[in-house]
């Protein structure tokens, strides 16, 4: 059985980015569809496994210091920007 979450993400008929700690391209220097869509996940725990599945895409924001995470406002604020500021 399909999910709400999925045949919404569906519905779009975008790319999904999700954002990563471990794994993806670098968010400024990475190549980002426009339009998309964005999956942003659990501060510590990451995006979950169903919708990371899902995911065309998957960028990691650059922290020095070895920090593992980033609030989630905070790291949607980052990608956001990074996004806009391409335009």
């Amino acid at each position: 059985m399909e999910s709400a979450e999925s045949s919404d993400t569906d519905a779009l008929q975008l790319p999904l980015l999700a954002t990563s700690s471990h794994e993806g391209s670098i968010l400024h220097t990475a190549a980002l569809p426009r339009p998309c869509a964005r999956i942003f996940g659990h501060e510590g725990q990451g995006v979950g496994a169903a919708m990371a599945e899902r995911a065309t895409q998957f960028v990691r924001i650059v922290q020095p210091g070895g920090e593992e995470s980033l609030n989630v406002a905070a790291a949607a604020a980052i990608c956001l920007h990074a996004s806009a500021a391409r335009a």
